[in-house]
Parts: C-alpha cells; sequence; structure tokens
C-alpha cells in the first residue's frame, strides 16, 4: 500500500547541473575579459611608446613605471584568467559526467576553489595596480 503512489523519475540534478553551467559560463566571460584587457594595455602602452617599450619590458634594469605596470599587474591577470579557465574546463568536465552519470558524485569545491582563486588574482592585480599607480 504504501508503494502504489511513489514516482521514479530518472532525471539528474537540476540545481547542481545550473551551478556547474553558471559558474562555466561566468569564468569563461571573466577570463576572456581579462586577457582582452591586458592585450589593450599592451597596446596602448606600445602605442604610446613605440618600439622602446617592448625593450623597456625586456630589461629588467631600466623599468618604467608603465613597464612595471604591464609586468606586475598584467601577470596577476593573466594568472587569474589561467585559474578561470581551468575552473570552466573542470566544471564542464564535471557537467558531461553528471549528464552521463545521475548517481555521480560532483567536486564543487575544486570548481568554487578555481573560481576564488581566479577572484582572489584579480583583486591582487587591482590593488597591485593601484599601489603603483598611487605610491
Amino acid at each position: 500500500m504504501g508503494d502504489e503512489w511513489k514516482i521514479d523519475i530518472k532525471i539528474p540534478d537540476i540545481g547542481m547541473m545550473v551551478t556547474l553551467m553558471t559558474t562555466a559560463i561566468c569564468s569563461v566571460i571573466m577570463a576572456a575579459a581579462e586577457i582582452a584587457y591586458t592585450m589593450m594595455w599592451i597596446t596602448s602602452s606600445y602605442e604610446r611608446h613605440g618600439k622602446d617599450f617592448f625593450l623597456d619590458l625586456l630589461n629588467a634594469q631600466a623599468l618604467t613605471w608603465t613597464a612595471q605596470y604591464i609586468l606586475v599587474a598584467g601577470s596577476l591577470l593573466l594568472l587569474s584568467s589561467m585559474f578561470f579557465l581551468l575552473g570552466s574546463s573542470f566544471s564542464l568536465y564535471e557537467l558531461a559526467g553528471l549528464a552521463k552519470n545521475m548517481e555521480k558524485k560532483v567536486h564543487i569545491r575544486i570548481v568554487f576553489a578555481f573560481f576564488v582563486m581566479g577572484l582572489v588574482l584579480l583583486f591582487m592585480a587591482l590593488i597591485s595596480a593601484i599601489i603603483l599607480r598611487y605610491l
């Protein structure tokens, strides 16, 4: 008498799928924006300073303010974008595994660890840019 109204529907965890997909999309957007922003910095610095700017980046003894800014903040931004892309890739991998096997255990802490590391590095890049600019 207890099982006659029980419905057994085989659907995956929709909430987890939405979370993984949202994390993947946000990570890709932030990584692409960071890469584009860094390339814009380098291009505008090249336009402003000419060919000598690239020599200034290679010569570590005579760094101008702009070269320090590009090296420190740009490196942190590119490292942050790598973490965002790794998080996006891992999130899509977990999403594909969840779609194939509904009973699969999702490693959401790893996905969020990549996302948080990307945010921390982004914050460090912004703070370093402010420090280099105004101090």
